[in-house]
């Protein structure tokens, strides 16, 4: 099961329990749902702690971190309901950063390139005051939408990469995705740590640091200072093209259009790679107009507007759901729509993947087929 497929699941069939997923690098997460919501997540990753998701915040102080863990162990208290009773954190406080914290831990779950999981059914317990209530679909478009920006940005920033601060002032005004994370990472970005040094430094998981440093590089606040060689980065080039062809050969056409979108921010005028992603993309039209959708198909929003409202949406997909109504075409879409056909397809796939949106005439269309062929 794919992620979004996998947290849809616990979803729809309302599971109480505990979903432990685990990477290939025994890098494990835990996560805890309640008739199908999600109330918590933990993680083994030392660096990844909630304590330290606090510091960064400016919140806590590591002295309270300090004194609340200490107490949490002599009382078996929750660790979060410690620092609200100490009056550190408010309530709202700590529901919000319990909630954005376990939105990142899951995330991160939907870059691992492989994993295994496991679901204990089980009652669950939580603080009554402290307990979250996630809707399992607001971390599936989240995660569906990240996993598509770390296929552009792993192309051409990589764990060994070294950058340095430009002459340009950093600007807490302009537009981030996350203002703070950006600061953060500029700070520490001196030419003597590579990407890699800072992910361990860092309480996240890799995607926020390496968007961050794409934003900076993008807003030219920083630059490379590459330590390797010409026929080094040659190599590298001809390496992630492979990636994309294997990606392509297997059907990932959205991968290999992220990675290659990335490879052309990297290099452009490559003609090499421009002619790679142009054939990616006409072969991402032909493969959804046959397995996804058609331009004559209708699409409905599947989930209620108190769901949406609490999404953290992009404003590609903001604006198309706007404009789903349940009578208007993929074609009629695209034509309305300020952004191209390839960008309109990729939304509506990534939104009918994170179960968003549907397509119920297709949907029942192809059931019948499947009924008939099961008759026959």
């Amino acid at each position: 099961m794919s992620m979004p497929d996998l947290v849809q699941w616990a979803r729809t069939a309302q599971r109480t329990g505990v979903l432990r997923l685990r990477d290939e690098h025994g890098k494990e997460l835990h996560v805890g749902l309640a008739d199908g919501r999600i109330v918590f997540s933990s993680t083994n990753a030392a660096r990844e702690t909630y304590g330290a998701y606090l510091q960064h915040l400016g919140l806590c102080t590591e002295e309270n971190i300090a004194a609340a863990l200490e107490v949490s162990r002599r009382t078996g208290a929750m660790f979060a309901a410690v620092l609200v009773y100490e009056r550190k954190l408010s309530r709202e406080q700590a529901l919000d950063t319990l909630t954005a914290k376990t939105i990142e831990d899951i995330c991160d779950a939907f870059l691992w390139p492989d994993g295994e999981f496991y679901f204990e059914p089980k009652p669950i317990q939580t603080a009554a005051s402290l307990a979250i209530n996630l809707d399992p679909i607001r971390v599936v478009v989240e995660g569906v939408s990240r996993a598509e920006v770390w296929n552009r940005i792993t192309a051409f920033i990589h764990p060994n990469s070294y950058f340095e601060p430009s002459d340009e002032p950093f600007d807490e005004t302009s537009e981030w995705e996350d203002a703070r994370m950006a600061s953060r990472v500029y700070s520490l970005l001196n030419g003597n740590e590579n990407v890699n040094d800072l992910v361990g430094r860092l309480p996240f998981g890799r995607y926020k640091v390496y968007r961050a440093v794409s934003e900076l590089l993008e807003k030219k606040l920083i630059r490379p200072c590459d330590v390797t060689g010409v026929v080094d980065r040659e190599k590298r080039v001809q390496r992630i093209l492979t990636d994309a062809r294997r990606a392509t050969g297997d059907g990932r056409w959205t991968d290999a259009m992220e990675i290659l979108e990335g490879l052309a921010s990297a290099n452009p005028g490559r003609k090499d790679v421009l002619d790679a992603l142009l054939e990616v993309t006409d072969g991402f039209r032909a493969s959804v107009y046959e397995h996804n959708f058609t331009l004559e198909d209708i699409p409905v929003v599947t989930i209620g507007p108190d769901a949406l409202s609490h999404m953290n949406l992009a404003p590609v997909d903001a604006f198309l759901l706007s404009r789903i109504d349940g009578r208007i075409t993929v074609r009629q879409i695209v034509h309305i729509s300020p952004i191209s056909e390839f960008e309109v397809l990729r939304t509506l796939k990534r939104l009918l993947a994170a179960k968003v949106i549907d397509f119920p005439r297709r949907s029942a269309a192809a059931q019948r087929e499947r009924n008939d062929s099961a008759a026959r």
